[in-house]
Order: structure tokens, then C-alpha cells, then sequence
């Protein structure tokens, strides 16, 4: 067997006998999933598959390895994404995910299409038009590329425009370089507290009523922190589904910027969360961010793009 105690975490397969000693011809099965468990005393491995946990016996096993993680498709990862961060007012148009949260963030106020709207584009766009007038707010589209780059030029040859955009990094686990810091611990909570909520500063704005909302429409919130004599030094948001995390509103006090905190504040964060994978969005002209993350071993996922009407 050529599986180690450094592949438990990671995708494998293990092909096993099926059949028992006395058999003519021997039959053979392969088990895909990730391994949980390498359990020396029981002479067995545990792979958790898509339906259950297998138990597999070493005496079984006629070979093993570690294989590369299932590649996520954008639009299934921004549907992943789409449930750590979510509008407070939301409505489905066949595969359109339509979001509103009093206009605080792009992706809580945009629709998210993963699918065919069922009506025809342009029905379907003045159905956009009328749900987010009535809200006060303007039409928005969040289109992950290249997934949607057709409907993206659809949205360009009816006036729509391209306002900005964001990258997607991931990342599994496992794999990542996280450097040890000898930095006071972070701590997480399922509330963000006033002194949380005082030192995130959205686009470098205090944050509105609305925001505290966003910030815990969530199945299980995590609110990080790093704080010391009493001061908050670091900061940002964790959510967990599918087996992937999410880490938003990532900020460091600029007093304090340089000492690692961080990196020291992920590696906290991922440390509690019972997960395989990371995801995080950065701006693409924040390259310091960027440099940071492809240090520690992210790499792009996909970039995503605003469209607005004319």
C-alpha cells in the first residue's frame, strides 16, 4: 500500500479485492473519495466517499494513491459561495439567483445566474429591472467567467456595462504553506461583537445597519479575531458548506500590518473549520493580497465580473 499518514485529508484510490481467497478469478473494485482515516492498530483505511464511509482492509488492498482534488466547476463554486454570502431579500427566476440587501455588497445585490432564467432573455431582464426597482436599488449582474461569457456579451449588446470585478482564489487545505507566528490566538465567535463590527471597514467605509445582517445570514458564521491588551489587531468572517470555506472581511489594523497576522489569522480560522478547501476573493489590482495568497498556495479558481444597466 502506498498511501501515508500526509495523503489522510486528500482525495485517493484504492483498489481492493471483492472476492474471497477461493475464488477462480479474482474480481477487483475501486473506492474514489477522500481518506479520513490510516488506522494502524485495525490493519484498515476509512475513504469517505459521495454515500458513505467505506472501511477497507489493508489485506485487501491491491493498490493505492493519492490523486488530484475534483476540479469545481465556476459556477458550482460561486453557488457554494453564494451560501456563505447571501442577500437578506432573494427570489429565483428558473437557474437566476436574485439577491437584495439594501445595496451593501455586489454579491448580496445581484443576480447570480447558474442556469436559464425559463423565459426568454430579454422577459427575463425586465423582470431584473422590475425587482430591483422596486427594492430602490439599480439591476446588477455578478457573472463568474468564462461560465457566463455568452450572456456576458448578451448583457454588452443590450447597453449593459462592465463596471468591475474580482478574482477567486482556492486553495485545499491540506496543502497549504502556513507559517507559524508567535502572535497572540485567535480567537472565533459566532457573533461579531462591537469591536468586531468597529474594525472592518468595507471600501474603507463604516459599516451600515444593513451589514450586520449580510455579515450573519449564514448556516454557521465564524467571526475571527486576533486581539491583544485589549485591542483588536485582526479580523475576518468564516463560513463553512459543502466542505468548502469561505474567508471574507479580512482586515488587519494598519498599526499593525507586517508582523504576519494575516496569514496567522488563517491559519486560526482553517485550524477550527471542518473542511477540505478554501475560497477567498480579492480585487485584481490589490496585487500585495495576491502576492500573499499565491505565497501561502492559492491559485486562481475563476474572476467574476459586475454588469450594470445602462
Amino acid at each position: 500500500m502506498s498511501l501515508h499518514p500526509t495523503d489522510v485529508g486528500h482525495r485517493v484510490v484504492v483498489r481492493r479485492v471483492l472476492t474471497g481467497p477461493d475464488a477462480e478469478r479474482p474480481q477487483f473494485g475501486d473506492v474514489l473519495g477522500e481518506l479520513i482515516e490510516l488506522d494502524a492498530e485495525r490493519q484498515c483505511v476509512v475513504v469517505r466517499t459521495p454515500t458513505a464511509e467505506v472501511v477497507i482492509s489493508v489485506a485487501d488492498i491491491v493498490a493505492a494513491k493519492r490523486i488530484p482534488p475534483r476540479r469545481v466547476k465556476d459556477l458550482e463554486l460561486e453557488r457554494i459561495a453564494a451560501l456563505g454570502w447571501r442577500g437578506s431579500d432573494t427570489e429565483q427566476l428558473g437557474g437566476w439567483h436574485l439577491r437584495a440587501a439594501g445595496g451593501w455588497t455586489g454579491r448580496a445585490n445581484s443576480v447570480l445566474p447558474l442556469g436559464d432564467p425559463g423565459v426568454p432573455l430579454d422577459e427575463a431582464l425586465n423582470f431584473v429591472r422590475s425587482w430591483y426597482a422596486d427594492r430602490g436599488l439599480p439591476p446588477l449582474f455578478q457573472l463568474p467567467l468564462p461560465a457566463t461569457r455568452r450572456l456576458a456579451r448578451s448583457l454588452e449588446e443590450r447597453g449593459w456595462r462592465d463596471l468591475r470585478g474580482a478574482l477567486v482564489l482556492t486553495a485545499e487545505i491540506a496543502d497549504l504553506r502556513l507559517p507559524a507566528r508567535d502572535l497572540p490566538p485567535v480567537t472565533i465567535t459566532g457573533e461579531p461583537d462591537a469591536d468586531w463590527l468597529a474594525a472592518y471597514h468595507y471600501r474603507g467605509t463604516a459599516l451600515p445597519d444593513v451589514a450586520v445582517e449580510v455579515l450573519r445570514n449564514a448556516a454557521t458564521p465564524g467571526f475571527a479575531s486576533v486581539r491583544q491588551d485589549g485591542r483588536t489587531l485582526a479580523i475576518c468572517r468564516l463560513t463553512v458548506d459543502e466542505g468548502w470555506v469561505g474567508i471574507t472581511a479580512v482586515e488587519v489594523d494598519p498599526a499593525h500590518r507586517r508582523r504576519g497576522l494575516a496569514t496567522h489569522l488563517l491559519a486560526g480560522a482553517l485550524d477550527r473549520a471542518d473542511a477540505h478547501s478554501v475560497y477567498l476573493q480579492t480585487e485584481p489590482e490589490n496585487t500585495a493580497a495576491r502576492a500573499m495568497y499565491e505565497k501561502l498556495g492559492f491559485t486562481q479558481h475563476h474572476v467574476y465580473r459586475y454588469y450594470g444597466a445602462a
